[in-house]
């Protein structure tokens, strides 16, 4: 045991426990079940700013000792990973067999396993392979007592009864430790090439996504991100512009046919279009997965809005004009075809008081309400936090995920309070 330096929204954790193994993991979690310790997991530490303030905290556990590939079948295309296994290690080494993992989250170098798994967090090339739920076949979990169980297993078609992975995805791990982990996965891309499409306004960035979704093509991602957002990925300036990004893998012909028909379908003279060298396209969409994460100015706040897609101009209107009154420097990032929009706000000097923060989130999330989305405040400062409901979700399901909890963990010792409904 070692004294902890973790802050998690004003609240110092001084234990941490970091087990080398399910057995000692096991043990810990017994103890702090008899000793009623309530616990924080937490693998690369990139998702710490994510939730509602804690209720308590006795003590950080920190998976990254837990890591590992266990088994690895690449004519089965799955593999099992202990919970602390970085991305980058794990796309390492299904690259060898010409394989990867579909999943472009930020902070890829720190990500871990299981906490990926645990924010069900994606990127830009959700929009052709799906989020986590879609590639997770198998888990091992320690429950608050110790005791530990598996789900699904190491087979795509081998899921019977409840699909308990995808109950534990998105969980904020507050049902349980998860300790292991298989995927399924993909042929890696032979080739990977970005088209850049700079339109005057957002509106016109949609039509350009529309267009190039009623094509026929098959894209990785198509993101559309405002000037802000692409000088702090690629430091060129644009304006009041606003940048739509297109990124195809595939076998050669493909990609090149699909990059093709790009000219065809965007009418000449509707706005400028860069094809990036091959070669550049991967290091370019490491860098973008990252950007929306990257902190700004004196004191940043991130938020993200879901919104159907005849309501994503009137939401990014509103994010901008969100923006003006806080006196932020405003960078978006909207998943173009699935209209999931991410605001960051910076500020270089005068932050804004608690009460005008909680006014205008309350605002935004009054207005994404009343189009049929949600808003989910992912980064702010501790102070807006304990007047501010982070997730705001209040559906009827909320009392079946409370009886949930209640099954899974009736102590309430896992990350108490910092999931949906104080959970």
């Amino acid at each position: 045991m070692a004294a902890t330096l973790v802050e998690i929204d004003g609240i110092v954790i001084e234990r941490e426990e970091t087990p080398a193994s399910l057995q000692e993991l096991s043990e810990i979690m017994r103890q702090s079940w008899q000793a009623g310790t309530p616990v924080v997991p937490t693998g690369g530490g990139t998702k710490l700013t994510l939730g509602n303030p804690l209720r308590s905290a006795g003590m950080v556990l920190r998976l990254s000792r837990l890591s590992g590939i266990i088994e690895y079948e690449p004519d089965n295309m799955t593999v099992s990973v202990r919970a602390g296994t970085s991305l980058h290690e794990l796309q390492s080494a299904l690259s060898r067999a010409n394989q990867f993992l579909p999943l472009d989250p930020p902070h890829s170098d720190r990500a871990t396993a299981a906490g990926l798994v645990a924010c069900n967090t994606s990127g830009p090339i959700r929009l052709r392979y799906g989020t986590l739920r879609d590639m997770l076949i198998g888990v091992r979990v320690v429950h608050a007592d110790g005791s530990a169980t598996k789900a699904g297993g190491k087979l795509v078609k081998n899921v019977t009864g409840y699909d308990m992975c995808k109950l534990y995805t998105g969980s904020l791990g507050t049902l349980g430790i998860l300790s292991e982990l298989t995927f399924k996965v993909w042929p890696k891309p032979e080739v990977l090439s970005t088209i850049i499409i700079v339109r005057e306004s957002f509106e016109e960035a949609l039509e350009t996504t529309q267009a190039i979704l009623r094509s026929g093509l098959l894209p990785d991602a198509v993101e559309a991100w405002n000037a802000s957002a692409f000088q702090r990925l690629t430091g060129e300036d644009i304006g009041s512009a606003w940048a739509v990004m297109v990124r195809f893998g595939d076998i050669r012909r493909a990609v090149e046919w699909q990059v093709g028909r790009i000219g065809e379908i965007i009418p000449s003279g509707a706005g400028r279009v860069h094809v990036l060298e091959e070669g550049e396209s991967e290091s370019f969409w490491h860098k973008a997965a990252s950007a929306r994460e990257q902190s700004e100015g004196v004191e940043d706040a991130r938020i993200k809005c879901s919104v159907l897609s005849q309501s994503a101009a009137g939401t990014v209107r509103r994010m901008e004009a969100m923006a003006e009154k806080l006196g932020a420097r405003a960078s978006l990032f909207c998943h173009a075809a699935t209209n999931v929009v991410y605001g960051h706000y910076a500020w270089q000097s005068s932050v804004p008081d608690t009460e005008t923060l909680l006014r205008e989130f309350a605002s935004l999330r009054s207005h994404c309400a009343g189009v049929g989305g949600h808003m989910v405040v992912e980064k702010v400062k501790p102070e807006v936090k304990r007047g501010f409901d982070v997730w705001g979700y209040e559906a009827k399901a909320l009392a079946v995920m409370r009886q949930i909890k209640q099954q899974f963990d009736p102590k309430g010792l896992l990350n108490p309070g910092r999931f949906v409904g104080g959970i």
